[in-house]
């Protein structure tokens, strides 16, 4: 996914189950999450790097460019497994803003952008659920204790 991704030079932020992963919690995870920003140039390399993955709709018909640009979320089967398309919402989970504290890893010489903690944290809490909960915990343990907590407007009202 990451090469296809590369290739195309598509921008994204892997979040979700992955991202936990990189911040020190190994647990299995059935998909790959993807921030992408909210611009027609990266939409069209975003198609172009799912056709590299032969990725289609779970109706079985190939990804489409409406399919990548008009919706906040698009799930994809391809030949890299379960891929999960999501914008950027209201700051502090913008794409700017996640992909501003995000972190590098690199996968056989690919450089893949991964959501800092404080993202990944607020996108756990915003979520909420069971999963989500439990790998706030994980995390809180093996990082001291203490995670970063960014105010999310509609959840921590009270601290905004």
């Amino acid at each position: 996914m990451a090469a296809a991704f590369s290739s195309e030079r598509a921008r994204y932020v892997v979040i979700g189950g992955f991202a936990v992963i990189a911040h020190q919690y190994v647990r299995a995870t059935e998909d790959v999450d993807l921030l992408i920003p909210d611009d027609d140039e990266n939409d069209a390399r975003v198609l172009a790097a799912l056709a590299r993955l032969e990725a289609r709709r779970r109706d079985g018909v190939a990804v489409a460019l409406a399919d990548v640009s008009d919706g906040e979320h698009l799930r994809v089967e391809s030949n890299a497994g379960l891929v999960d398309l999501l914008r950027g919402g209201a700051p502090p989970l913008d794409f700017e803003s996640v992909d501003a504290e995000a972190i590098e890893a690199r996968l056989d010489d690919v450089a893949i952008r991964v959501c800092g903690l404080a993202s990944l944290v607020a996108f756990k809490r915003l979520a909420g659920r069971s999963r989500d909960r439990l790998d706030l915990e994980e995390l809180e343990a093996r990082h001291g204790g203490t995670l970063p907590r960014l105010a999310l407007p509609g959840l921590d009202d009270d601290d905004v």
